[in-house]
């Protein structure tokens, strides 16, 4: 027992020890991960992430006209769980090693299907899934550590690769948009959906995309039809009509959602009191705007 206890502190003491080297002297190139929901789609880049320390980047430590892993140590990893569009191509679902070749005037950024590489030892041009061509530019300020990070562009999003003072970034479609209109159309449209929540949803969805307003009125319609204390439908009601310049038509709304909020049950008044004067706050703002 005695011997038991006696290797079990060593164990201890050793992988203690290990665990304090390991923080204490941080790798030349930490990972970086990238997760980024783009609409109906999951975006993961995995990817190393080396320091400029004082040294020219562009043009020598990464030569020009040259294949580049986009990082360091194992090539750089683009994941996508939906297929998208990059640049005009088509993108099935899956992993891809992601390379560029960097030019003064023009960077080629490569999408590859062979995951397995140690930066680029091995890459072979057959297994390419996507090439094109975008701009380098000046960025917006320095970048100490080679970044990428994804901007969203409503249900579709911009990936961007900084280093050093220079940036290059491409888009990402996804099928966002053209499915949700789809099941608009088969399954609210048609009346074949009664859930009043879904046409809710739907309504708020073509609201966030400026697109199709009418229809997210008939919707949002659909959805009070459904379920007469639905105050989700009626704000984006409110909202589409305020977008559209249609101040009356959104007061009116307003009017409409206060004595909802009278009718309704609540355990506690103070709930009820806050409800109502959230649309209060709501009615002052666009008396406001109709006044200009």
């Amino acid at each position: 027992m005695k011997y038991l206890f006696l290797l079990g502190y060593l164990l201890t003491y050793f992988f203690s020890h290990a665990q304090h080297e390991v923080a204490l002297y941080p790798v030349a190139s930490p990972k970086g991960v990238v997760f980024q929901s783009v609409g109906n789609t999951k975006v993961t880049v995995e990817y190393e992430r080396p320091l400029a320390r004082k040294r020219i980047i562009f043009g020598h430590l990464v030569p020009w006209n040259q294949l580049w892993r986009t990082g360091a140590g194992p090539s750089t990893k683009i994941k996508i769980d939906k297929a998208v569009i990059i640049e005009g191509q088509k993108i099935p679902p899956g992993t891809y090693s992601l390379f560029t070749i960097p030019n003064p005037e023009t960077w080629v950024v490569i999408l590859n299907a062979d995951t397995t590489l140690y930066g680029t030892y091995g890459y072979h041009p057959s297994k390419d899934v996507a090439r094109f061509v975008v701009t380098p530019r000046a960025s917006p300020r320095y970048y100490e550590a080679l970044t990428i990070d994804i901007d969203l562009l409503q249900s579709d999003a911009r990936l961007y690769i900084s280093w050093a003072n220079t940036q290059i970034d491409f888009n990402i479609l996804t099928t966002t948009a053209t499915d949700a209109m789809q099941f608009i159309e088969e399954q609210l449209f048609t009346g074949v959906n009664t859930n009043s929540d879904a046409y809710y949803e739907a309504a708020q969805f073509l609201l966030l995309e400026r697109s199709h307003l009418m229809e997210g009125l008939q919707l949002a319609d659909k959805a009070i039809a459904l379920n007469k204390d639905n105050g989700g439908a009626r704000r984006v009601k409110m909202e589409i009509y305020e977008y559209l310049g249609m101040y009356q038509e959104a007061l009116n709304e307003i009017i409409k959602a206060v004595e909802m909020e009278k009718n309704k049950k609540y355990e506690k008044e103070a709930d009820r009191a806050v409800e109502i004067k959230y649309w209060q706050t709501h009615q002052k703002r666009i008396e406001d705007q109709q006044k200009k």
